[in-house]
C-alpha cells in the first residue's frame, strides 16, 4: 500500500504539537497522579489546568513555592480543611439568587479556610515568603461568617435564633402540634375508637396530623380523608375536631417558610456584596492547593529540587523516569552545553525511548514547578517549545503507514524549531529504506543542529554515528548492552555510540561459527570499520572506567587519612585551647587577688599619709594645737615596702603564666632577695629629679622630686612620704637599678590592667554619704593605680550634702591635687573633677 500524499493544512500546528507532547511524554498522566494528592475538588481542578511555564522567573517562583511548602510540610500540618468550589454558588449570587442553607454554609467553610491559611502563612513569612505573598491580598468577611454560623446550623437548617420572628413562629409551631398530637392520641388510644383504627397511633399525610382507619370503619369518625394505603384497607382521616389546629398549623408553616426565605435572601445579599472578595479566595485556595499537591508528590517520589538556568541546557543526574515503578535504572544525560545534539544508539528495548521520555518529562515537570526524582545538582533550563515525535504506532485513521506518521510530526517541527526549543525524535528515519531513511535523518539533523535547537535523537542507522563524530557540536550516546547476559543494562553511555552486537548475540545463542565468519565477511568495509572502531573505544572506555574506579578508590583513601589527619589536629588544637583559657583564668584570678590586695593596702597607707600630712603641717603652723599623734614614718615606709614587693610577686606570676601561653621556653622565675644595697656617697652634680638615693640617716631608699643647689637641700620621696633633707644625708643606691626596672614594670603591666577596665566617671547619686565616700575612695584608688589623672563624681545637686561631704575628703586625701565643679554644659555643681597627684 502506498503512502497517502498529506497535504500541507493536514500537518499539526504549534498547539497540537504542544499537545501530543504532553501526551506522548506522559505530562498528563503526572498530572492525573498529581490530583490524588490534592485536598480538595478545587485543587483538583487547578491541577487539571496545569501547564509549563515559559520564563525562568515564573519557574523559579513555582519551584520555590513547592520547596517552602515542602518545608512546613516537615514541621506542621498544613490547614487546608474546608476547601469546596464554589463556581456556581458564585454565579447564582453574582445574579442575586437566592441560596440554600447548605450552599451557605459551603461558602463559609471557604471563607474560615481562608482566613486559617492567612494566619498561618503570615505566621511563617520568614520561612515561607511565596506563600505568605499569595494570600497578602486576601480579606476574608468574617462579618458573613459570623452572621451564617449564627442563623444556620451544622444540620443546614435555618436556626430558631436566627430572628425574633421565627423563634415566635417556632415556638407557636411546636405548641399546637403538642396540642393537637396529645388531642388525636387520646382518640387513638380511647375505647370508642380503638376497634375502628388499623393502629392506635397519629401519623402525618400532607404536612396534616391525621388517624389511620380500617376501611370498614370510615365513616365511623367524622372527618376528611387524606388518602388511603395501598392495599386500600386503610384511610388516613382528619377529625373535624383536628381540623382548626391543622389549619392553624398550616397558616404557621407558611409564616414559616416566609421568614426563612427572608432570612436566606439577606445572607444570599450578603454573599453577593462578597462575590469579588469569595472568588479571589477561591484562586489562592485552588493555589495553595496545588502546590500542596506539587509538595506532597515530591515527597511521596523522594524528589529534589533542580538548578536553573536561563539557558537551553539539560543536565540530569541519576534521573528516574517518575512513571515507571519497580527497580528503575537512573540515568545521566546533559544535552545543551558543549553539544547541541545527541545521536543515541543502541538495541531494541534498551531504554532509548525512555531516555527521550525522561528528558522531556522533567523539562515540562520542571517548567511547571514540580521536583525532581533525580539528584541534587541537576540543573534544567528553560525552553520556548518542547517537541517530540515518539512510537512507531500507525494512523490507521488516518491510513498512514509509519514512515508517514512520523513525517507528519517532524516536518512543522523543523519548521517551527528554534535556539529556544527542545526536539526528541525517537527512530528517527525509520519505517524506510535505509538507503534513504539514513540520509534523510542527518538532513534533518543537520537542519535542527543549524538551528542550535537542543534534539536528542534514537536511531538504528549506523550512517547516523559517524555523521555525529563529523560534525561539530553534535555527540553520540549508547545504551549499554551486556552481551554475556543478552541483556541491556539501561545505562547511558555519552560519548559512545553504540554497537548492533547482532553477531555477538547469535554467536552465543549457538549459530555455527561458519555463519558468523561469513557473516562478518559480508559487512561493507564502512560498517566493517564503524564497528572495529566502536569495539576499540569501548574497549577504552572499558579501561578508562577501570583506572578511574581505582582513582576514586585511591582519592577516597586519601581524603579518609586528611581527614583523620584534620580530626587529630582539630583534639590536639581543642586541648591546646583548653590549657590556654585555663591560664588566662588563673592569671586573672591572680589578678584580681592582687588587686584587692593591693586596694587594702593604699586604703591604710592613705590614713597613715593622712595623719603624717596634718603632723606636717603643724609641725609647720599652718593649722591648729596638733592633738593627731605623729605617725611612724618606719611604719609609713613598710606599708609602702609591702605594696612594692606585691606588684613585683604580681608581675613575676602574671609574666610567667602569660610565658607559658605563648608557648615560650620555661624559666624558672628569679626570687627577689633584697641584699644589702651598696652605697656610695651622692655626686650632688649627677643629681636631678627622679634620681633614685639612701637616705643615710634613715636607711631607706627614695626619689628626689626637687633639688634646690643653693640651700643644699632637695625634696625626697620615700613611699608616698615627702620629706626634705639636706644634700649630705644623700647616697647615691647603684643595687636599685634592677630592681627600679622589674618594679616599674610590673607597676606598670597592673596600670595596664586597670586602665583598660576602669571608667573615668564614677556615679554616687541617690548613695547615703557613707555609701558614697566608700565608693569615691575605691574608685580613686583603681584611677591611682591604672595610670589616671583625673577622674570624674557625678553626685547630683540635691541639697548639696553629699556634694560637701565628697568636696571635704576630697581636700584631706593626699592623693587630690585639687578639684572644681565642671562645666555647666557638663553638670556645673551636680559634677566634680578631680585632679589626682
Amino acid at each position: 500500500m502506498q503512502d497517502r500524499v498529506v497535504d500541507t493544512y493536514d500537518l499539526p500546528d504549534e498547539a497540537d504539537l504542544r499537545e501530543y507532547a504532553h501526551v506522548h511524554l506522559g505530562f498528563y498522566e503526572i498530572r492525573e497522579r498529581l490530583g490524588e494528592c490534592a485536598s480538595s475538588e478545587l485543587g483538583r481542578k487547578r491541577v487539571d489546568d496545569l501547564l509549563p511555564a515559559g520564563d525562568l522567573e515564573t519557574v523559579d517562583r513555582l519551584l520555590e513555592q513547592t520547596a517552602q511548602m515542602r518545608t512546613l510540610m516537615a514541621r506542621s500540618s498544613i490547614p487546608l480543611g474546608g476547601i469546596h468550589d464554589l463556581a456556581g454558588i458564585l454565579r447564582r449570587a453574582e445574579k442575586r439568587g437566592v441560596l440554600s442553607a447548605e450552599e451557605l454554609l459551603l461558602t463559609t467553610d471557604c471563607v474560615r479556610a481562608a482566613r486559617n491559611l492567612k494566619k498561618f502563612l503570615s505566621s511563617r513569612a520568614e520561612t515561607a515568603p511565596f506563600l505568605a505573598e499569595l494570600i497578602e491580598d486576601l480579606e476574608p468577611s468574617s462579618r458573613l461568617e459570623k452572621e451564617v454560623e449564627r442563623c444556620i446550623n451544622d444540620q443546614a437548617e435555618v436556626a430558631d435564633n436566627a430572628s425574633g420572628d421565627l423563634a415566635r413562629i417556632r415556638r407557636g409551631l411546636r405548641a399546637r402540634a403538642d396540642s393537637l398530637r396529645h388531642r388525636l392520641e387520646s382518640m387513638a388510644t380511647g375505647s370508642a375508637n380503638r376497634d375502628y383504627l388499623q393502629e392506635p397511633i397519629v401519623t402525618q399525610r400532607n404536612g396534616r396530623f391525621v388517624l389511620p382507619v380500617k376501611q370498614e370503619h370510615r365513616k365511623r369518625i367524622e372527618g376528611i380523608v387524606h388518602g388511603q394505603s395501598s392495599s386500600g384497607a386503610t384511610v388516613f382521616v382528619e377529625p373535624q375536631v383536628a381540623v382548626d389546629l391543622n389549619n392553624e398549623i398550616q397558616h404557621l408553616k407558611s409564616e414559616e417558610e416566609r421568614e426563612v426565605h427572608r432570612i436566606l435572601t439577606e445572607l444570599s445579599e450578603m454573599v453577593h456584596h462578597n462575590v469579588e472578595g469569595l472568588r479571589l479566595e477561591q484562586d489562592v485556595l485552588a493555589e495553595l492547593d496545588l502546590i500542596y499537591a506539587r509538595a506532597s508528590w515530591a515527597e511521596e517520589t523522594d524528589a529534589v529540587k533542580p538548578d536553573t538556568n536561563a539557558q537551553p541546557y539539560v543536565y540530569l543526574k541519576n534521573a528516574r523516569h517518575p512513571l515507571l515503578s519497580g527497580d528503575v535504572v537512573p540515568i545521566d544525560v546533559e544535552v545543551g552545553r558543549d553539544f547541541d545534539t545527541l545521536v543515541i544508539t543502541g538495541p531494541n528495548t534498551g531504554g532509548k525511548t525512555v531516555t527521550l521520555k525522561t528528558v522531556g518529562l522533567m523539562v515540562l515537570m520542571c517548567q511547571a514547578g514540580l521536583h525532581l526524582p533525580c539528584d541534587e545538582g541537576s540543573d534544567v533550563g528553560v525552553f520556548s517549545r518542547v517537541y517530540c515525535d515518539i512510537g512507531d504506532e500507525q494512523s490507521i485513521a488516518q491510513n498512514l503507514s509509519t514512515f508517514s506518521s512520523h513525517m507528519r510530526n517532524v516536518i512543522p517541527i523543523v519548521q517551527l524549531a528554534d535556539c529556544q526549543t527542545l526536539v526528541l525524535l525517537d527512530e528517527l528515519g525509520a519505517g524506510t529504506d535505509p538507503s534513504e531513511g539514513a540520509p534523510l535523518g542527518m538532513a534533518i539533523l543537520k537542519q535542527l543542529h543549524a538551528t542550535r535547537a537542543r534534539t536528542m535523537a534514537t536511531t538504528h542507522y549506523s550512517r547516523l554515528k559517524t555523521f555525529a563524530y563529523r560534525l561539530d557540536g553534535v555527540e553520540n550516546a549508547s545504551m549499554e548492552f551486556d552481551v554475556e547476559t543478552l541483556s541491556p543494562t539501561y545505562h547511558l553511555n555519552t560519548g559512545l555510540p553504540g554497537r548492533s552486537n547482532a553477531l555477538e548475540i547469535a554467536s552465543r545463542l549457538g549459530m555455527p561459527d561458519e555463519l558468523i565468519t561469513d557473516a562478518r565477511s559480508l559487512l561493507s568495509d564502512e560498517e566493517g570499520s564503524v564497528e572495529d572502531l566502536i569495539a576499540a573505544m569501548e574497549a577504552d572506555r572499558k579501561e578508562w572506567s577501570r583506572r578511574r574506579r581505582e582513582a576514586e578508590v585511591e582519592a577516597g583513601d586519601a581524603r579518609l587519612l586528611r581527614e583523620r589527619a584534620a580530626t587529630r589536629e582539630k583534639k590536639i588544637r581543642d586541648e591546646q585551647l583548653k590549657v590556654i583559657e585555663d591560664l588566662r583564668r588563673e592569671a586573672r584570678d591572680i589578678v584580681d587577688a592582687a588587686r584587692e590586695e593591693s586596694r587594702i593596702l593604699l586604703r591604710e597607707i592613705h590614713d597613715l599619709a593622712a595623719k603624717m600630712k596634718r603632723s606636717f603641717r603643724i609641725r609647720e603652723g599652718e593649722s591648729g594645737s596638733g592633738q593627731d599623734e605623729v605617725p611612724d614614718a618606719d611604719d609609713v615606709l613598710k606599708r609602702s615596702e609591702s605594696l612594692r614587693a606585691l606588684l613585683n610577686s604580681l608581675q613575676g606570676r602574671t609574666v610567667s603564666r602569660f610565658d607559658d601561653l605563648q608557648e615560650q621556653e620555661p624559666g624558672e622565675p628569679e626570687d627577689e632577695q633584697p641584699g644589702a644595697s651598696e652605697v656610695v656617697p651622692a655626686d650632688v652634680e649627677r643629681l636631678r629629679p627622679g634620681s633614685r638615693v639612701q637616705v643615710t640617716s634613715l636607711g631607706r631608699t627614695g626619689t628626689i622630686l626637687d633639688l634646690d643647689r643653693d640651700r643644699g637641700e632637695a625634696q625626697v620621696q620615700i613611699g608616698v612620704v615627702k620629706f626634705r633633707l639636706p644634700l649630705g644625708d644623700l647616697a647615691q643606691d647603684v643595687s636599685v637599678e634592677t630592681e627600679e626596672r622589674e618594679t616599674r614594670t610590673a607597676t606598670g603591666n597592673l596600670r595596664r590592667l586597670k586602665h583598660e577596665t576602669l571608667s573615668q566617671e564614677v556615679v554616687v547619686r541617690q548613695m547615703t554619704v557613707e555609701e558614697a565616700l566608700e565608693r569615691v575612695k575605691k574608685h580613686i584608688d583603681d584611677a591611682i593605680l591604672g595610670g589616671l589623672n583625673s577622674v570624674t563624681v557625678i553626685h547630683g545637686r540635691g541639697e548639696g550634702i553629699l556634694r560637701r561631704a565628697i568636696r571635704e575628703y576630697l581636700d584631706e586625701s593626699p592623693y587630690v591635687k585639687g578639684w572644681d565643679s565642671a562645666e555647666p554644659r557638663e553638670g556645673g555643681d551636680g559634677v566634680t573633677v578631680v585632679s589626682l597627684s
